[in-house]
């Protein structure tokens, strides 16, 4: 442990200096200062064709990434002939083009602005001086306010643009025909007429696929018109008006590619993102990158996102064995310059159970338990008898009521930012707390952000990204046998009240205990619940970039992450008849870690004619180093929340600590390259080492190589009024996936043992507990991708669609030890072959309708499928049995070589049995009864096997939890000052195992559980259209105790996830009091959701793996916002 300490702390100091000297040698060299002026970018080839003037300055504005704003109807009428400029600059091709005309050009407003002189100059001559009007506006899109944006008059060079809060003002001559034209990168121009309007309210329309867009694809951004991997631009509409429990929800249905489902709606609970399928046994998880640095922090707050970018294909291989579950990509707000702005968005709100089960009534619930004892010969139990027992027939409480509540959600955040052509900052704080719809569940969270960079030199820039984050909550075991909170709400029973007389807790009636089964007291065990881990984050990421030469930029970027995490867990003495708990503990779990990070990159851009080229090549190294404490405790005297700490405690059981060393050394590099923006090709590779296997094994390549064909770009498609732009794109590539592997895995720790030497004698040492696979590789990811980027209508309508497959090899499983081995614990071994695939479907359409009418369009659709293709020689199946079985008797789910992962492997049912000729006719092929214990009423299973018995042989697969498909559709408008956000989402295809009707549905338990009320649906004689058995206190048949697809149902829904509705007031009302945009709206979220299932809520979660034992359910939520912009 010593010596790899040392190896840790020796690389670390590598990595710093590494960096540090490169940094210094780059400031020390003769640097080439860069102009911040775009007209005077050399182009060392720009080619114009013979036509328009409009068309030569739309390329000429792409290529040299300028905002360009004049008429464009009259630059069509004309005209410039084929030139080609070798090694000149912007100004002096522009000056050309127009030097035919009378066109002048100026710089203002981060626009050029063109214009005609002599009608300029005629004007000016001709009429007297005009009286002046002020016009006020603010201008956005469907996501706020829009800095930077150009207002212009049209036919002058009279114009602005708009400041840190949206807005705009201008004076202008009254001249009564008066045209705004407004213009900003990215979005279609627009022009106003004025008329007799003073104040505007304008909201920009997006070209659907921005192709000058800048995306992130890691260690730098490629224009999204010559990006040739599979990358996803996520839609965040209005993502500042939802309230969200977690950043990873905001992905939900936005991306193709991207499936997020979360897990319950406890407040403390984090989705599961998947990208492109399962990726093995083992599964994956993303890899998250936050300002162009690997991010282990906090959660990040919603608020402070400014775009996010998805690596789904193989392009995410160059951030190499980690990448094989994709690569989110995560630019925060940064700050601009100008004067400082603050927004300040409020929003409350309240939250409640969407939905509530039905239950039996005291009396249903005596009556369906005295038919049960009767059908099987069983004496009545005096507790269900009336005249025994009356008060056991009066329903007093519903259960579900008591522990449902309606939850207060908070969420304020403030940003400020500002700065100068040389300084930009960006502050954001953020505070959100939200009260469970259980009782004493919640969660909270406080955040704190400073981006802030400064040009320090014209070749050198400084910055850092710094983050703090603290959440802490309350979560509650929802689904636990005997003591989950809504399992027993759920089967406790109706005639007994939460509290006695006196205030004290209720429990069961002492009499009749043992008639209603051992189950706790609901509001007992929720206000009783004690579980908090509150956990500090801080991430610090400076960095530096210099510019060798113009073409060459180095940057060295830094990053350390702290996480302080301490649980504490006191459970109290519950004393109610029922589940009595006669003693309580306190239990507790510190875990700090420490993650340094070292990224030391090279970048080169050249454009050698029309070829160009962009490469990085660069070194990273990251440390982690964690360490836990575990400590239990009991015997407390007093339980009152003062005394609930180790010092009060009666007995201890020893502490356990640890700690956690892994490093992984990367070098990497990657080469894009475009001809004309017409053909791609980008090659990329890595070579990663990590500490965690054995040294022979420690270093493995991965690789990429993507290619793109834009045939827009080719001439027999140019000019294409309905198509804008085509191009077909193609990956390869193979990444590395440890999966679950722990850093320990090769060298296993010593643990104390008891041994006994041979004259019987016991002695104390030290052995490892644990098989080691010194042989143990990583696990590979090999991934194909076939797209296509489609713009059609003038840029108002794109496609995007891919074909995937994923194939995970070499997967990483724990196998269980030989019996000989001396061991508890078995090796990592690589064993086994996994493939994802599938398709998606992105769609966007940005449209007009009218003056003032925008809207916008989009719609995801991802569909994977996932097979197990191998695992190792003589073995056919992986059975999952611990922790998701259902009371320790059915356990549904299989992981079997040709079928899906975590698929359900039950005994398909084939109706009820009607009559008794019936069940004497079900036979085998030598003619035996195949279920002789069953009557009419029973469940009839089918014989798979066909060997005349039903058991396990006969189990078949019925499905899977994982959905067939995903999608999401979203709808934005603006009307005037109004904006409408709706948005959608849903899967369609998975099962889910519900497995309360194993509990609350099942009367021969044995612990008489309260039931729903879908039992009284039960076959009877006069009751055949059923699918429920028959009701009877015994199952000599197999009706519950077999794992059978009656369980199953389809688990698909489509939920309307948001709507939001907002109203913006005119700027002229604004400004009066000298402040930016005000803006209200009201936010729905899981406002309906349309679903076959039966239970609390469909969106059960991959975690439990699709089994429903009474999951704690999403909310719904309604919530007041008010965004105010000084």
């Amino acid at each position: 442990m010593q010596k790899d300490k040392r190896l840790f702390s020796a690389r670390i100091k590598t990595a710093f200096t590494a960096g540090m000297a490169l940094l210094l040698l780059a400031t020390g060299a003769i640097a080439l200062p860069t102009t911040a002026q775009a007209l005077h970018k050399m182009l060392q080839k720009f080619q114009v064709q013979q036509g328009s003037l409009s068309a030569a300055l739309k390329k000429l504005e792409s290529t040299a990434q300028i905002n360009l704003a004049y008429d464009e109807d009259a630059l069509k009428k004309i005209q410039v002939h084929a030139n080609t400029y070798q090694r000149k600059a912007v100004v002096d091709i522009l000056q050309d083009l127009l030097s035919q005309s009378s066109l002048k050009y100026e710089e203002r407003y981060n626009t050029v602005l063109i214009y005609d002189s002599a009608t300029i100059n005629t004007s000016s001559s001709l009429q007297k001086p005009a009286e002046k009007i002020t016009l006020t506006g603010l201008i956005s899109d469907k996501n706020g306010p829009l800095i930077g944006v150009t207002v212009l008059v049209k036919g002058t060079t009279n114009g602005t643009g708009t400041d840190g809060n949206g807005q705009f003002k201008l004076n202008v001559d009254n001249s009564g025909n008066v045209i705004l034209v407004i213009s900003m990168i990215g979005y279609k121009t627009q022009e106003i007429a004025v008329g007799s309007q003073r104040s505007f309210q304008v909201v920009m329309v997006e070209n659907s696929l921005n192709l000058n867009q800048l995306v992130v694809v890691g260690y730098g951004t490629q224009r999204k018109a010559t990006v040739s991997g599979a990358v996803a631009d996520v839609q965040l509409d209005k993502l500042n008006s939802r309230s969200l429990n977690d950043m990873a929800e905001a992905l939900q249905g936005k991306a193709p590619g991207v499936i997020v489902q979360n897990n319950g709606g406890d407040p403390t609970s984090t989705p599961k993102v998947y990208i492109r399928g399962m990726g093995g046994i083992n599964g994956e998880d993303p890899l998250y990158v936050v300002d162009g640095a690997i991010y282990t922090g906090g959660p990040i707050n919603p608020n402070d996102i400014e775009s996010m970018n998805v690596l789904k294909d193989a392009s995410a291989a160059i951030y190499g064995a980690r990448a094989s579950g994709g690569v989110v990509l995560i630019t925060t707000k940064k700050g601009k310059s100008g004067t400082a702005t603050v927004s300040l968005d409020a929003k409350t709100g309240w939250q409640y159970a969407a939905k509530k089960l039905d239950v039996l009534t005291a009396k249903e619930f005596a009556d369906v338990e005295n038919i049960a004892y009767d059908a099987a010969g069983i004496p009545r139990a005096a507790a269900f008898n009336a005249t025994i027992y009356p008060d056991g027939q009066i329903t007093r409480t519903d259960w579900q009521d008591e522990i449902f509540r309606t939850g207060k959600i908070q969420d304020y955040n403030v940003g400020v930012k500002g700065g100068t052509d040389k300084n930009r900052y960006y502050m954001g704080f953020g505070y959100r707390k939200n009260d469970g719809i259980l009782l004493n569940t919640g969660a909270e969270r406080y955040s704190f952000r400073m981006n802030s960079d400064a040009t320090i030199k014209p070749w050198l820039k400084v910055g850092e990204n710094l983050s703090y984050t603290y959440t802490n909550g309350n979560g509650a075991n929802t689904t636990s046998p005997y003591t989950g909170a809504i399992f027993t709400a759920l089967g406790y029973p109706r005639n007994i009240t939460p509290y006695t007389a006196t205030g004290t807790f209720s429990g069961m009636p002492l009499a009749y205990a043992g008639s209603y089964g051992d189950l706790a007291n609901p509001v007992a065990l929720l206000t009783r619940l004690d579980d908090h881990t509150p956990v500090s984050n801080i991430n610090i990421n400076p960095y530096a970039e210099v510019h060798i030469t113009k073409d060459l930029l180095f940057r060295s970027n830094f990053a350390i992450t702290k996480s302080f995490s301490d649980q504490k867990t006191f459970t109290t003495r519950a004393l109610e008849i029922g589940k009595i708990n006669s003693t309580n503990s306190l239990y507790e779990q510190i875990n700090n870690f420490t993650d340094f990070l070292s990224e030391q990159t090279l970048t080169y851009t050249k454009q050698f004619g029309y070829h160009n080229v962009n490469a990085v090549a660069g070194y990273t190294y990251q440390h982690h180093d964690g360490t836990y404490l575990i400590a239990n405790a009991s015997g407390f005297n007093d339980e009152k929340n003062a005394y609930r700490y180790f010092d009060n405690a009666g007995s201890w059981v020893k502490p356990s600590s640890g700690r956690d060393l892994n490093a992984l050394e990367s070098f990497l590099a990657r080469v894009n390259y475009d001809y004309k923006s017409k053909y791609l090709l980008t090659l990329l590779g890595r070579r990663d080492g990590s500490s965690r296997v054995a040294v022979q094994n420690r270093y493995q390549n991965y690789y990429s190589v993507s290619g793109g064909w834009v045939l827009t770009e080719e001439s027999f498609l140019q000019h294409n009024d309905l198509l804008s732009f085509l191009k077909l794109r193609a990956s390869y590539g193979l990444l590395g996936n440890l999966g679950s592997l722990p850093s320990n895995a090769i060298n296993i720790p010593l643990k104390p043992i008891d041994i006994f030497t041979s004259n019987g004698t016991q002695s104390t040492g030290l052995a490892e507990d644990a098989l080691s696979n010194p042989n143990l590789k990583w696990a590979e990811s090999k991934q194909v991708n076939f797209g296509t980027d489609i713009a059609l209508l003038k840029n108002s309508l794109s496609v995007t669609a891919d074909y995937f497959i994923k194939t995970t090899d070499k997967m990483i499983l724990q196998v269980a030890p030989p019996s000989t081995a001396g061991v508890s614990t078995g090796m990592y071994k690589n064993m086994g072959k996994a493939r994802d695939n599938g398709i998606e479907l992105g769609i966007n359409y940005n449209g007009k309708a009218g003056k003032d009418l925008t809207y916008n369009v989009g719609a995801t659709l991802t569909k994977v499928n996932n097979k197990l293709l191998s695992l190792e020689n003589g073995l056919n199946e992986v059975v999952s049995t611990s922790a998701v079985n259902i009371r320790g008797s059915l356990n549904p789910l299989v992981t079997r070589v040709g079928n899906s992962i975590y698929a359900y492997s039950l005994i398909k049912s084939a109706g009820i049995f009607q009559t008794q000729a019936e069940v004497d006719n079900y036979k085998s092929k030598d003619g035996t009864v195949i279920q002789p214990g069953a009557k009419p009423g029973d469940r009839k299973f089918v014989d798979y096997d066909g060997n005349g018995v039903i058991n396990n042989g006969d189990r078949q697969i019925v499905g899977s939890p994982y959905p067939g498909f995903t999608y999401g559709f979203s709808l934005n408008l603006n009307y005037k000052g109004f904006d409408l956000n709706v948005f959608a989402q849903g899967v369609h295809g998975n099962k889910l195992f519900n497995a309360l009707k194993y509990t609350n549905m099942n009367p021969s338990i044995g612990t008489n559980f309260n039931m729903l009320k879908g039992i009284l649906n039960a076959w009877t004689p006069t009751n055949t259209n059923t699918d429920v058995t028959r009701i009877i206190s015994t199952d000599a048949n197999g009706n519950y105790g077999n794992a059978s697809d009656w369980y199953i149902e389809d688990g698909s829904y489509m939920r309307i996830k948001n709507v939001t509705l907002g109203y913006t007031l005119p700027a002229n009302l604004t400004n009066i009091i000298h402040i930016g945009a005000v803006r209200l709206y009201v936010t729905a979220n899981n406002l309906f959701t349309f679903t076959k299932y039966k239970g609390y809520d469909p969106e059960v979660g991959m975690d439990a793996l699709g089994i429903d034992a009474g999951r704690y359910p999403q909310a719904k939520s309604v919530l007041m916002g008010l965004n105010v912009n000084f």
